[in-house]
C-alpha cells in the first residue's frame, strides 16, 4: 500500500504585490478559492517560489451538487489559462506586461490532492516582498462566499493603509471582472446591484464596515470613492512597529520619546501619517519634523493625505520613476506646507 500523502504547508498570511492585486483578473468562487490556498504555499523567506500543494477537502468544503471532481477540475483548468496584464508609463512610453499565474497543475482524487507549480516570472510578484505589497489572512479570504468579495476584499486592502481609494468606475469593474468582458454590468446601476453591494455585504458580515460613494459626472457614475476603515483584529494582524511620536512639545533625541504602539483597529491620525511618509521613502527624522508640525490639526493632516495620495499612486502603480522619491515627497510639502521648513533669517 502507498503511503498517505502528509498533509501540505498552509501558510496563515497569503502575499501579493500591489501591481498583481490591482491588475484585471476574473475568477470564479472555486477559483479563488484554490489561488486562495495556492498563495499560503508561499512563506516570505523561502528564495524560491514552492510547489503548490492543496488538500482537495479545503477547496469545496461540501458538495453542491454534481461532481466535486468536475467542478475543482474545471477550475484548474481555467485558472491555467489565466493571464494578468500590468501596463505602466514611463514620460510618454507605455509598456504593457502579460504573466501567466500557474505553469502546472496536477489534480488526483486518489490521493486527495491538488499539486502544482506557479509560474516562474510570477516570482517577483509573490516572493520576498519588500514593498508596496498586500496581504491577507487566508482564513479570511476563505470565509467569502463568492469571487467578487475575494477580488473586492484583496483590492481594498491594498489600500487600508491610505483609509480611501478612489477609482474609475470602468478600471474598477476590469480589475474585478477582467479585462477582456466589455459587455457584463457596464452601466454602474447593474455593477452595484449584482457585484459591488454583494460583495460589500459579505465584507460587513466580517465586521469590515467599508463604505462606498458614486462620483457623477453629469449624470453618469464615472467613479467610486470608497471609504476604509482598519480591518478589525481578527481579520488582520497587529499593527506593524512604528517609529516613535513626541507627546509633548519639547525637543528631545528621537531614541528617549515614548513610543505609541497601537492596535490597528484603532489607528490615530498621526499614524497615519508615518505609515504614508514611511510608504514615500522618507526618513524616520523627516516623519518627526512633519509629526511635529502637523500636531493633532486634521485639517492639515486631512490635506497632507490628500496631496501625497497622487504621489504614492504613481510610485506603486510604477505610473513614474523616481530616483529619489523621499526627496520628491519633502519638496511637495514644502510646497503645500509653507510653515513647515520657514526660511531662515
Amino acid at each position: 500500500m502507498s503511503a498517505t500523502p502528509a498533509p501540505p504547508i498552509l501558510y496563515p498570511r497569503a502575499y501579493q504585490a500591489n501591481a498583481l492585486v490591482r491588475a484585471p483578473l476574473k475568477l470564479t468562487h472555486v477559483e479563488a478559492r484554490i489561488f486562495a490556498l495556492a498563495l499560503g504555499c508561499i512563506h516570505q523567506d523561502q528564495t524560491e517560489l514552492p510547489g503548490i500543494s492543496i488538500a482537495l477537502n479545503r477547496v469545496m468544503t461540501q458538495k453542491k451538487g454534481g461532481s466535486v471532481y468536475e467542478t475543482i477540475r474545471d477550475a484548474c483548468k481555467s485558472l491555467m489559462s489565466k493571464v494578468v496584464t500590468i501596463e505602466s508609463q514611463t514620460g510618454n512610453k507605455k509598456r504593457f506586461t502579460a504573466y501567466s499565474i500557474i505553469s502546472y497543475i496536477d489534480l488526483n482524487e486518489g490521493t486527495g490532492f491538488l499539486t502544482g507549480n506557479f509560474a516562474p516570472e510570477i516570482k517577483p510578484f509573490l516572493l520576498q516582498l519588500a514593498e508596496q505589497y498586500t496581504h491577507v489572512e487566508i482564513e479570511t479570504l476563505l470565509t467569502l462566499k463568492s469571487a467578487h468579495a475575494h477580488r473586492l476584499y484583496w483590492l481594498l486592502k491594498s489600500w487600508d493603509d491610505v483609509g480611501f481609494w478612489e477609482v474609475e468606475f470602468d478600471t474598477l469593474r476590469k480589475q474585478i471582472l477582467g479585462d477582456d468582458n466589455d459587455v457584463t454590468y457596464t452601466l454602474f446601476y447593474d455593477f452595484k446591484r449584482y457585484v459591488l453591494e454583494p460583495a460589500l455585504r459579505e465584507l460587513h458580515s466580517l465586521g469590515w464596515m467599508v463604505a462606498y460613494d458614486p462620483i457623477k459626472a453629469g449624470k453618469k457614475v464615472h467613479a467610486v470613492r470608497f471609504s476604509i476603515p482598519k480591518p478589525l483584529a481578527h481579520l488582520d494582524e497587529p499593527a506593524p512597529p512604528v517609529i516613535a511620536v513626541k507627546t509633548t512639545s519639547k525637543a528631545r533625541p528621537l531614541e528617549k520619546q515614548m513610543s505609541l504602539a497601537l492596535p490597528s483597529e484603532l489607528p490615530t491620525l498621526q499614524q497615519r501619517i508615518v505609515t504614508r511618509l514611511q510608504k514615500l521613502k522618507m526618513t524616520d527624522s523627516q516623519i518627526q519634523h512633519v509629526l511635529d508640525f502637523m500636531g493633532d490639526d486634521e485639517t492639515k493632516i486631512a490635506k497632507l493625505m490628500k496631496i501625497s495620495h497622487p504621489l504614492l499612486r504613481d510610485f506603486e502603480a510604477g505610473n513614474k520613476v523616481f530616483d529619489n522619491l523621499g526627496g520628491v515627497a519633502t519638496n511637495l510639502l514644502k510646497t503645500e506646507f509653507p510653515g513647515l521648513y520657514p526660511a531662515l533669517k
